[in-house]
């Protein structure tokens, strides 16, 4: 007998693994789906689920899209939504960090904040970068990050925001600072992938 082919509950295995992937992609918003640049059969198959409200109608669409899938190429796809996750999954822990600073800012005492501000990660300044002096972070897309001085001027108006039960205008400013300045210098920190 012939032992090269994969056994039923192997293909079975595959089988299921590829509807599951079918379901991933099913999932995910329409934009996202161009994204990941699918071949147009099970693009469009995929939008035609999108648009389905009936329950057995989506039933057979996402039975159809498990044939596509198992005609398709599932490597790449698998690759691009994995690649997807890592992105998400970084863009989220960003924000936590940013969140996490904003916080460690706004509760410190006064004689604390100075060297909280000063320790900030941030992404090193070129040599020729006039900002550096004022220990500011560079410009990285033509958006300035704001120097430890903003910074410090926003933190003292979200508490005063807090002490007057004020709109969190402040907040969402200091917020948007950190997140841009973090981002940046965790950007600058990986290593290009190419």
């Amino acid at each position: 007998s012939d032992f090269s082919q994969p056994s039923r509950s192997a293909k079975k295995r595959e089988s299921l693994a590829l509807q599951a992937l079918g379901e991933e992609l099913a999932n995910l918003a329409p934009q996202e789906v161009q994204a990941l640049n699918l071949p147009p059969d099970l693009a469009e198959a995929l939008a035609l689920y999108a648009r389905l409200r009936d329950h057995e109608g989506r039933r057979r669409q996402m039975q159809y899209i498990g044939r596509l899938m198992r005609e398709a190429d599932a490597e790449p796809i698998r690759a691009a939504l994995d690649q997807r996750k890592e992105t998400s999954a970084a863009a989220t822990a960003a924000l936590h960090r940013a969140e996490q600073w904003r916080e460690r800012l706004l509760a410190a005492p006064e004689a604390e904040l100075e060297g909280l501000l000063q320790s900030l990660p941030r992404p090193a300044a070129p040599e020729s970068d006039p900002d550096e002096d004022e220990g500011r972070a560079p410009r990285p897309k033509g958006k300035k990050p704001l120097g430890v001085s903003e910074l410090r001027k926003l933190v003292l108006e979200a508490r005063k925001e807090i002490d007057d039960k004020a709109a969190p205008h402040a907040r969402r400013a200091l917020f948007r600072a950190l997140h841009g300045l973090l981002t940046a210098q965790a950007t600058e920190a990986r290593p290009e992938q190419g």
